[in-house]
């Protein structure tokens, strides 16, 4: 039972960081200037590819890469942000 909840929850979190990734995309493509397109990409992009990392950690199933995958979410929650406002 345990098992298929972790199971879920890591699709359920694929499908958010899989649908992230792709309004990053559109934003990219579709807004008008530069700021907005930073804009767009760090606000999406973050949640995206941290909901992706989260959800391949639960259907991995492995608590070894747990530690690991929980410092890259934190780097990756602290660099983007900050590059793409270093970039404007």
């Amino acid at each position: 039972m345990t098992a298929a909840l972790v199971a879920g929850l890591g699709y359920l979190l694929l499908a958010v960081g899989l649908l992230f990734v792709l309004v990053a995309a559109v934003g990219l493509l579709r807004l008008p200037d530069v700021y907005c397109r930073c804009h767009a990409l760090g606000k999406a992009f973050t949640l995206g590819i941290n909901s992706l990392l989260l959800g391949l950690w639960c259907k991995l199933g492995e608590p070894q890469i747990g530690l690991k995958v929980l410092l890259v979410v934190f780097f990756l929650f602290v660099t983007i942000p900050v590059s793409t406002h270093l970039l404007t």
